[in-house]
């Protein structure tokens, strides 16, 4: 985002960018982007996170205290995985004379995560992009990010719900994929639509009982909830940072069915092998593996709800990107038509 995108900002994204100019003087200015729900501030050694005042089906982050909430947890659950990457709560002070300060007196108006910055050309979906990801090349690397995956799976505490009540979750978020899908913005696509979600409910019996037994055996787990190739930074070490904060249930899954969700990514951006070499890595490390049709099932859980994150881009006021939503959504939609019909 240029500089003069920044200052059409709100009044505090843009007093904060002056501020971190101010604090961070280098060859390099600071660099300002947004997510749909944070502005993200990029210094030569540290990356600032505020949170957005944004309120949807899954979160309300308009109060400051909820931001504050927010930017703790965010902190504490990815220091999990990345100790040495978040580096801490700062907060916004607000003096006298409206001016901010990181940390000084004043009333607090918002948080920032600090973290340090990560080196992007060795982001994972930046080294596919690249077709910098041969097996040959990659395999050193990619040994040691299963091996901390391995670690954390194998110490994640086991959610203490049954399956039953697990499958709550899976049915809340069926709705929301079906309320976003079947919007009528999507007219066209409806019939298509209902035929996945009607395959969807017969394969969901199907593996019910599977569903069940790995509940049964612990192996539904708080993981990390968002693993994809963009989160991941295959450094020296590798360094897997960015979980999904706002909601633990979403969190609560089999490890099987991130990897699901990490590999699903990985072959949309070109990179086929990674899918079954994480699978592999996760058998022989965990000891204990689900049946390979349920974890077909996972990836069409996957692969339903990033379609329905895609579109529902197209369904605010003034979509960012908005020509890459839909191509991109019927992508998944395909990965989840194929292991359906």
């Amino acid at each position: 985002m240029s500089r003069n995108s920044a200052q059409k900002a709100p009044d505090t994204p843009s007093q904060i960018l002056r501020l971190l100019e101010q604090e961070y003087p280098s060859a390099q200015s600071v660099t300002i982007t947004e997510t749909s729900k944070s502005w993200i501030y990029i210094t030569a050694q540290f990356v600032f996170k505020l949170k957005k005042q944004v309120r949807d089906d899954l979160q309300d982050l308009t109060s400051l205290r909820a931001r504050h909430d927010n930017t703790l947890t965010e902190i504490d659950l990815n220091r999990r995985l990345a100790p040495q990457i978040y580096l801490g709560a700062i907060r916004v002070a607000e003096n006298a004379d409206g001016g901010l300060c990181l940390g000084g007196p004043g009333h607090t108006r918002d948080w920032l995560v600090k973290m340090k910055r990560l080196p992007a050309s060795r982001m994972l979906d930046v080294l596919m992009a690249k077709h910098e990801t041969e097996p040959a090349v990659m395999l050193p690397v990619m040994d040691r990010l299963t091996t901390e995956l391995v670690a954390f799976y194998r110490d994640a505490p086991a959610t203490n719900l049954r399956a039953e009540e697990l499958t709550t979750i899976l049915q809340d978020q069926q709705e929301m994929n079906r309320a976003t899908l079947l919007h009528p913005q999507f007219a066209a696509l409806h019939a298509r639509f209902n035929v996945v979600f009607t395959a969807y409910e017969t394969m969901f019996d199907r593996f019910f009982s599977q569903l069940v037994t790995r509940a049964e055996a612990g192996w539904i787990r708080e993981c990390h909830g968002d693993l994809r190739p963009e989160h991941i930074c295959l450094s020296d070490p590798p360094v897997v940072f960015d979980c999904l904060e706002f909601n633990r249930n979403l969190r609560l899954v089999d490890p099987f069915s991130e990897i699901m969700f990490l590999g699903l990514e990985c072959d949309l951006l070109g990179a086929e092998w990674i899918k079954p070499y994480l699978i592999k890595a996760l058998e022989t490390g965990l000891q204990n593996w689900p049946d390979p049709e349920l974890l077909r099932f996972y990836e069409v859980i996957h692969a339903l709800l990033r379609a329905r994150l895609c579109l529902a881009h197209l369904l605010v006021p003034k979509p960012r990107k908005p020509k890459k939503w839909m191509p991109l959504g019927l992508r998944y939609l395909e990965v989840a038509e194929r292991a359906l019909l």
